[in-house]
């Protein structure tokens, strides 16, 4: 025979007080519990819309963009007024961002430096995180060489160097920031450039830094190490003794 323990009174006057008070606050709050599913819901549709409408736009530019890059196969030349449609009408896409890059690169190529310098900052300033920064980077240090700008151009390349020290195209900066001191006649500056970037193996940049560098001795001795100073191996015999 098992004996059951009943809960006592009070136990059971407290669970149905909990209970009540709980159907009392749902039935007081339903609206306001209404009211927040409906905000929640409309917030979960409202994220799966953006999403979709976001893959439909990038999917749209993505179409744009191939269209002037096919353009571009067939007449061999990629027009900059078609690639800025596509910025401008597919803003804040992927697309978008690839062919304001190709338009600051096209620039560059039918030799509008100072329009190349613009577009290469405009897209730094708007795309910080995209893989084509440190290119855009050095576009810009590029664009101002090619302009004779010899000051923002050293400033230029010194920054994609600080900024981009690990970057395929560091040799490419140090390289150029190195011709440029030689042309200016600062020859101490380019030199120090050609040592760290043969300190450094640098690839390919380590052979031409060494070639730039010979030369660079070559025509300014003065650069090269200096000879020790001659020493006389002779020793003076001391005041006082006689020598045998």
């Amino acid at each position: 025979m098992s004996l059951q323990i009943q809960p006592k009174h009070e136990e059971q006057q407290h669970e149905f007080d909990l209970s009540f008070s709980a159907m009392t606050w749902l039935e007081e709050n339903k609206r306001l519990l209404t009211i927040a599913f409906v905000i929640v819901s409309l917030g979960v549709v409202g994220a799966i819309i953006k999403k979709n409408l976001r893959a439909t736009s990038e999917a749209a530019a993505e179409s744009a963009l191939f269209d002037v890059l096919k353009l571009g196969v067939k007449d061999t030349v990629i027009s900059a007024q078609s690639l800025n449609k596509v910025v401008a009408e597919h803003s804040g896409t992927k697309a978008a961002e690839r062919a304001l890059f190709l338009v600051a690169t096209r620039q560059y190529e039918e030799g509008k430096f100072l329009d190349a310098q613009k577009t290469f900052e405009t897209f730094v300033a708007a795309y910080s995180e995209s893989s084509l920064n440190a290119t855009a980077d050095l576009g810009i240090a590029t664009s101002l060489d090619a302009q004779n700008k010899t000051t923002e151009a050293i400033s230029a390349y010194q920054s994609f160097i600080t900024r981009f020290p690990k970057d395929s195209l560091i040799v490419d900066a140090r390289l150029s920031k190195a011709r440029i001191h030689e042309s200016i006649k600062q020859f101490k500056e380019a030199l120090a450039l050609y040592d760290e970037l043969g300190r450094g193996g640098f690839n390919g940049g380590t052979q031409e830094a060494a070639r730039r560098r010979t030369l660079l001795i070559q025509a300014n001795p003065d650069l090269g190490p200096k000879p020790a100073a001659m020493t006389n191996s002779i020793k003076i015999p001391s005041v006082g003794h006689s020598v045998p």
